[in-house]
């Protein structure tokens, strides 16, 4: 604690509830991802402002993400010339010449087949490439990180805008009184998977006497799809 405010990000409990800002910032800009790899939920946190230039930080760069920059930024500057060049030969009238020669003519096709390798180098690295920007961005922007709130959870897995850990509720009398939802009267397939191995362990519990105390409680059971 006296290394600043202990934050509850995430579902996680236990030894690993609570966390530092800077510390989960830092563990962001190492995975390069928001989500938490245990619970499957999405930090929520708000972007305040950037850094001054002084005082950005650099990250840990593998030699791999260092090649796919490379080539993302040459390919980047090859197709910029490239069309510069063909354009200016296509409409230029000081370049009518070239149009009529059979050499010019083979090169057009040459840099536009070029053009289209380099389309698709920078599409297939770009998403690594973005990938080490966004860990960039986690080190080198003011965030307010929020901590866990299990009433929007539950709210925004209700409206299906929670990420691919889901977590289901259901009371805890729905076990005593055994009146489970059948799976085939739920909508989502990935729901249904998950109530029908709540429903196959319900049917595995012994009978209990119905007369214990009724507390209320509630069960929770979080369905990740890999």
């Amino acid at each position: 604690p006296f290394q600043g405010e202990l934050l509850n990000p995430c579902r996680c409990d236990g030894s690993v509830r609570y966390t530092h800002q800077l510390c989960l910032l830092k563990w962001i800009s190492e995975r390069g991802s928001w989500t938490c790899e245990l619970c499957c939920y999405r930090y929520h946190v708000i972007a305040i402002k950037m850094k001054k230039p002084c005082q950005w930080q650099s990250i840990t760069i593998t030699l791999v993400e260092k090649v796919q920059m490379v080539a993302v930024i040459l390919g980047s500057l090859f197709l910029v010339a490239s069309v510069t060049w063909l354009l200016w030969s296509a409409f230029s009238p000081y370049a009518v010449w070239q149009r009529k020669d059979i050499l010019f003519q083979i090169c057009y096709g040459m840099y536009g087949f070029m053009d289209l390798v380099c389309i698709g180098l920078i599409v297939h690295e770009g998403a690594s490439v973005y990938r080490v920007f966004k860990r960039w961005r986690a080190v080198n922007l003011h965030w307010d990180v929020l901590n866990y709130d299990k009433a929007t959870d539950i709210e925004e897995s209700n409206r299906g805008e929670s990420s691919a850990g889901r977590t289901l509720w259901l009371p805890l009398t729905a076990f005593r009184n055994r009146s489970l939802v059948h799976p085939t009267q739920l909508t989502s397939p990935r729901f249904q998977c998950g109530y029908v191995l709540l429903h196959l362990f319900n049917r595995m519990r012994p009978q209990e006497d119905t007369s214990e105390d009724n507390c209320s409680g509630e069960v929770v059971m979080r369905v990740t799809s890999v």
